[in-house]
C-alpha cells in the first residue's frame, strides 16, 4: 500500500463540452500525483478517471491509514500557508444566491439543449412545485439553454437543484443561477404580439384591460415584454389610445413597476379611465401616480407597494390619494366616505359670457344714460359740471397698480396716480388714509379736475348692475381710456375700474360713493382700443325715459359738439336731434342712424 499523499487532480477543462462519456462502465481507478522531480509522461486513461469522478465524487479508501473514512474531492488540498498534504478536511459550501435589485435571474443549463425543451421545463416544474415556473425568453446556444425568471424563491429553488436532478441517461442536470435581466427590443413583430395579447385580455363588456404579470403571458414568453421597461409601457399605452380609447379600467398588478414619471398627457390618452389597480409593484412614493392627475379615477388599488408602509395614519394615506384623485371612493378595495368638495353632481353648462350684466332690466335705461352723460363731461376740458353728479356728502378714493410683471423701462409710468394711491395694504397710517379720502362734492370734483385729460372708449366698457332699488343703485364699470396731453409721444393707454353707489336726488340721480382703480392696459387691450366700429341698432330704443342728471347749457353744448363729430351733421341739426330724443345721446345716435338709412336727412344738415 503506498503512503498517503495528495490525490492527483486531473484537468477538467473539457468537462462541460459533452456528457455522453458518462455512460462508460470502466473500473474506477485512484492514482497519485508523481513527484515533480521524477515526472514522466503518463499514458494512463484519464478519461475513465474523469467519468468515475463525476459519477461518484466520494472515494472510499477502504482499510487505508485514514481509517476507512470517505472524503470528498479536494479534502486533502492544502490551504495557503499550511501543509499541502494535511489530512484535515476543507468544508466547502455552495455559493449562496442573493436577491438582486431588479428581482430577475438568468438560469443557465449547460447541457439543457441535449433534451426537449418541454421535457426540461416539465422536469423543473415538478421539482419546484408548488412554486410556479414562467420561463422568459428561452434561448439556446450550442448545447447550452438559458431563460429568465422573475421570482427570487423560484430562482433560489433552482439554484438548490444544481446536480440534484438525474436525467434518463444518468446525467445530473447542471443549473447555474445568476442575477440578470433580458434585453428589450420593441420591433413591429413584437408590437403585433403585444396587440394580440392585449386583445385577448380585454373585456369589451366592462371596458376593462387585465395586464396582470403581463410579461409572463404564455404568448409573450419568447420575447421580453416587461411593463416596468418604459419603452414597453409606452408601447402598450399607445396601443390603448389608438384602439380602445373608451377604456375605463386597467389592472397592472404584479409587473415590478417602480417609476411612471416619464408618462405624459395620460388624461388625453385615457380620458375615461375610472379604475386603476397597480398593486404588488415597486412604487416607493405616491408621486409616481402624478402622471394620472386629471384622469377621473374613482377606484384605486395600491397595496403591495413599498409606499404603503410609509403611512402610519390611514387618514393621511387617503388624503394623499385624494390630492391626486379627488373623486376616489374606493381605495385598496375599501369603500371610502364621499369626498368633501364643491363638485356639482350633474354637469351644468356655464352661461355664455356677456359684456353687460343687469340684475334688473328696468335699470338699463337709467344706467346707460347716466354713464353716457358722466363720461361725456369727464372727457371734456371742464369737469366742473360733474358737481351735479355727486352728492353733497359724497366719498371718493383712488388706487393704482402696475399689471403683474409689467413694471420696466418700456412701461408707461403711473406717476401722477402714485401720490394719491389709497391702497390700504400700503397706507397704514390712519391720518394719511383719512387725508387721501376725498369727502364732499367740491373736494371730489376738484380732484377729478386735476386728473390728466382723457378720452374714454365707451365701446370697451363692461357694466355690471348688481343692485337696483328705488332707494339705491350699485354698479361696477370697467374699460379703457387714453391720457391726452401727457407729454408722451404716444398717448398711454390705461384701464380703469369704478364702483359706484348711486342714490336718487331731486328729479335725477347722483353718486354717493365711488372707488376708482387705474392701471396700464395690457398689450392686447391697447391694440383694441377705439377699434370698435360704431353701428346703431336697426330700431330706436323704446324703453321709457328714466330720470337723469339735470343738464345745464354748458353740458348740452358739449353733447351737441360730440354729436356733430360722430354724425357729421352741423351743430344746428345735431342740436335738433338731441332735443327730439330728450338729450339722450345714445338714442340720438340710434335715431340718426335710422334716419340716414331711410334717406330722410336733408343735405343741408351736413353743411358746416
Amino acid at each position: 500500500m503506498p503512503k498517503p499523499g495528495k490525490f492527483n487532480k486531473p484537468s477538467w477543462k473539457n468537462q462541460y463540452s459533452e456528457h455522453d462519456f458518462r455512460a462508460g462502465g470502466d473500473t474506477r481507478k485512484v492514482s497519485f500525483k508523481p513527484n515533480k522531480h521524477t515526472y514522466k509522461k503518463d499514458n494512463r486513461d484519464w478519461g475513465a478517471a474523469a467519468r468515475s469522478h463525476l459519477q461518484d465524487e466520494d472515494i472510499d479508501m477502504g482499510g487505508s491509514s485514514v481509517g476507512g473514512r470517505s472524503f470528498k474531492k479536494n479534502h486533502f488540498k492544502g490551504k495557503k500557508g499550511g501543509r499541502s498534504d494535511s489530512p484535515a478536511p476543507n468544508h466547502h459550501s455552495k455559493r449562496r444566491l442573493l436577491e438582486g435589485p431588479m428581482g430577475w435571474f438568468r438560469i443557465t443549463l449547460p447541457f439543457g439543449n441535449k433534451y426537449e425543451k418541454s421535457f426540461v421545463l416539465r422536469t423543473l416544474l415538478e421539482k419546484i412545485e408548488p412554486l410556479p415556473l414562467w420561463p422568459i425568453t428561452w434561448k439556446t446556444n450550442g448545447n447550452t439553454a438559458t431563460f429568465y425568471v422573475d421570482d427570487f424563491k423560484v430562482a433560489e429553488k433552482l439554484h438548490e437543484l444544481d446536480r440534484q436532478i438525474q436525467m434518463p441517461d444518468g446525467f445530473r442536470m447542471l443549473i447555474k443561477v445568476s442575477n440578470g435581466i433580458p434585453n428589450v427590443d420593441v420591433n413591429s413583430e413584437m408590437k403585433e404580439k403585444i396587440k394580440v395579447t392585449m386583445a385577448k385580455r380585454y373585456n369589451s363588456a366592462n371596458k376593462a384591460l387585465d395586464l396582470t404579470k403581463f410579461h409572463a403571458d404564455p404568448d409573450l414568453q419568447e420575447c421580453f415584454c416587461a411593463l416596468f421597461k418604459p419603452i414597453v409601457f409606452l408601447t402598450v399605452l399607445e396601443i390603448i389610445a389608438e384602439n380602445i380609447p373608451e377604456i375605463e379600467a386597467i389592472n397592472l398588478f404584479d409587473n415590478k413597476i417602480a417609476d411612471l414619471s416619464y408618462l405624459k398627457k395620460v388624461n388625453e390618452k385615457l380620458p375615461n379611465l375610472k379604475i386603476l389597480h397597480v398593486g404588488n409593484n415597486k412604487f416607493r412614493d405616491i408621486s409616481m401616480l402624478d402622471p394620472f392627475i386629471g384622469v377621473p379615477i374613482v377606484d384605486v388599488v395600491l397595496n403591495g407597494n413599498p409606499l404603503c408602509s410609509k403611512y402610519k395614519d390611514q387618514e393621511a394615506y387617503i388624503g394623499e390619494v385624494r390630492k391626486r384623485f379627488p373623486k376616489v371612493v374606493k381605495l385598496d378595495g375599501i369603500d371610502l366616505p364621499p369626498p368633501i368638495s364643491f363638485d356639482i353632481s350633474e354637469e351644468v353648462h356655464l352661461p355664455t359670457t356677456q359684456q353687460t350684466f343687469l340684475c334688473n332690466q328696468e335699470g338699463e335705461s337709467i344706467v346707460r344714460q347716466f354713464l353716457e352723460q358722466y363720461f361725456l363731461i369727464f372727457d371734456s376740458e371742464n369737469r366742473q359740471p360733474l358737481l351735479q353728479a355727486y352728492h353733497e356728502s359724497a366719498l371718493f378714493s383712488m388706487t393704482m397698480s402696475y399689471p403683474y410683471g409689467q413694471k420696466d423701462r418700456s412701461t408707461s409710468w403711473l406717476n401722477w396716480y402714485t401720490t394719491d394711491n389709497r391702497n390700504l395694504l400700503r397706507v397704514s397710517d390712519p391720518d394719511r388714509r383719512q387725508k387721501l379720502l376725498k369727502q364732499g362734492q367740491v373736494a371730489v370734483v376738484s380732484f377729478l379736475q386735476e386728473m390728466p385729460l382723457t378720452k374714454h372708449d365707451i365701446h370697451s366698457f363692461t357694466v355690471d348692475l348688481v343692485l337696483f332699488t328705488s332707494q339705491m343703485i350699485c354698479l361696477a364699470v370697467s374699460g379703457m381710456f387714453r391720457e391726452l396731453k401727457s407729454g408722451h409721444k404716444v398717448p398711454p393707454t390705461r384701464a380703469f375700474f369704478r364702483t359706484l353707489v348711486i342714490v336718487p336726488a331731486g328729479s335725477g340721480f347722483c353718486i354717493a360713493n365711488e372707488t376708482l382703480h387705474v392701471t396700464n392696459a395690457t398689450d392686447e387691450q391697447a391694440r383694441l382700443i377705439f377699434k370698435t366700429v360704431v353701428s346703431a341698432p336697426a330700431t330706436p330704443v323704446t324703453s321709457p325715459i328714466a330720470p337723469r342728471l339735470t343738464l345745464d347749457e354748458g353740458t348740452k353744448q358739449q353733447m351737441v359738439t360730440a354729436m356733430s363729430e360722430q354724425s357729421g351733421m352741423n351743430l344746428e341739426w345735431s342740436g335738433k336731434c338731441l332735443e327730439e330724443t330728450q338729450w339722450d345721446f345714445s338714442r340720438a345716435l340710434s335715431a340718426f342712424a335710422d334716419a340716414q338709412k331711410k334717406g330722410v336727412i336733408p343735405a343741408e344738415a351736413f353743411v358746416k
